[in-house]
Formats: C-alpha cells, sequence, structure tokens
C-alpha cells in the first residue's frame, strides 16, 4: 500500500470509530498561547485544572504578566512543572509586551500558517508543537500538531518513519493530509495514542487501523487470522 492511500485508509478508519471534530476554545490568542504552556508533559486533567486556577486568580493577560512569578507557580501547581512553566509563561508575556501592551496577538489568525508559527516560534520557551496547537484551537487553522501521541502512532502505523522527529514529523504528515483533514486526524490520533495504541500496553487486537498498521503486522502476524474473526465486533464497541 502506498504512503498516500495508506494515509486515506487510516483517516477513514479513525473517523468511523472516533469521529472527533475541531471545537475551537473560543479564548484569546494570548490565553490559548498559556494554555499550550501549561499542556506540556501533563495530562489533560491536570493541565485544566493548572489553568482554570490561574485564570480565576490572574483573568487576564496583564493580570498574569504583572504577577509575581511564584504567584503563577502556585496557581498552576496542579499541572506539574510549575517552575519552568511559570518561568516560561512570564518570560513569554515579557516578550510580548514589547510588541503590544495588550499582550494581543490576535494578528496572527489573518497571516499565512508559515508566518504565524514562525512568530510564535521565535518566541523564547514556544516549540513547533504549542505554536501549531495555539493556531488550530484558537486560530482554526488547518494545521496538524504532533504531541507524543500523535508521533507514536504515526511511527507505528507507518506513516513516518521510526527515527523522524517531531518538527519533522509534522511536516510529513501535513503532506500526507490535506488541510481540511488535518485537524481531525490530530485529534483522532491522540485518541487512538490515549485509548489503544498506548506507550507500554497497546490494545492492538481491538485497534481500528490495525489492518494498516506496520506494528501490527510485525508484532503480531501470527494472530491476525484468528484476531480478524473478532475484529468487527472489537471495532465496533470504540465506535
Amino acid at each position: 500500500m502506498r504512503l498516500k492511500e495508506k494515509a486515506k485508509e487510516v483517516h477513514l478508519r479513525l473517523s468511523r470509530a472516533f469521529g472527533e471534530k475541531l471545537v475551537l476554545s473560543g479564548r484569546s490568542l494570548v490565553l490559548e498561547l498559556i494554555h499550550a504552556i501549561l499542556s506540556q508533559n501533563t495530562s489533560r486533567k491536570n493541565y485544566n485544572l493548572a489553568y482554570e486556577r490561574l485564570v480565576e486568580r490572574f483573568p487576564t493577560a496583564a493580570e498574569i504578566a504583572s504577577a509575581d512569578e511564584r504567584e503563577i507557580e502556585e496557581a498552576i501547581r496542579p499541572g506539574g512543572l510549575s517552575r519552568q512553566k511559570s518561568a516560561v509563561i512570564k518570560s513569554v508575556l515579557n516578550q510580548l509586551e514589547k510588541i503590544d501592551k495588550n499582550y494581543s496577538i490576535e494578528f496572527l489568525k489573518d497571516l499565512p500558517v508559515d508566518s504565524a508559527r514562525a512568530f510564535l516560534t521565535s518566541l523564547g520557551g514556544v516549540g513547533p508543537k504549542t505554536a501549531s496547537v495555539v493556531l488550530m484551537f484558537g486560530a482554526g487553522k488547518k494545521v496538524l500538531p504532533v504531541d507524543t501521541h500523535v508521533l507514536r502512532t504515526a511511527k507505528r502505523i507507518g506513516l513516518i518513519g521510526a527515527n523522524v522527529n517531531t518538527k519533522r514529523a509534522e511536516r510529513e504528515l501535513e503532506a500526507l493530509f490535506p488541510p481540511r483533514l488535518r485537524p481531525e486526524v490530530h485529534l483522532n490520533l491522540v485518541r487512538l495514542g490515549r485509548e489503544i495504541c498506548k506507550a507500554r500496553a497497546t490494545l492492538c487486537e481491538i485497534c481500528p487501523v490495525n489492518p494498516c498498521c506496520d506494528w501490527y503486522a510485525s508484532s503480531s502476524l501470527s494472530k491476525v487470522h484468528s484476531q480478524s474473526k473478532n475484529w468487527g465486533e472489537s471495532f465496533r464497541k470504540f465506535g
């Protein structure tokens, strides 16, 4: 199966199994950026709690920028790495203040994706994944952020090479999927990684993409025939 054909098949199978769709956050882009920084290296539950605590105490970007770094650290503690993240948040807001006294980056919505990404990643502490998350959830841009779940599942399925890094993975995956599908593919791969294609305990026998997955073919080839009998039932379970 050629790579483009595989990508199309993966998308169709994940859409039938999960059907995730992009819902914009409704946050301003600067608050979306802070939310994305908090999401690094922790669970969804923890980073959402950290964000809620932060904006409850400091509702605006200006108030966060004026707060003592230790106060920010205390507010976001449930998200983990609070000392590092509070420092990054303060640094990013200080950099933005030099561009706009109101800390607004709404202008990114009107920029081409490459230009918007370049601006965000020029800020110290903001990497490619964080930039793409902000542009997707905050501005509705047709991008495909690559987090740990997307990177792991894309490698195992065989959409990208085993040694590809995050930045290159983003380029290669966006080349495989047309812009209109990229947010949906991201969301579905994230769900696949969280629920089935986990880092340690994979559930290949109930995975909706196992018929076109390199990992499954190499690790479970001898079981394919027996497992395929139950595939339809397992697929419906996650539908």
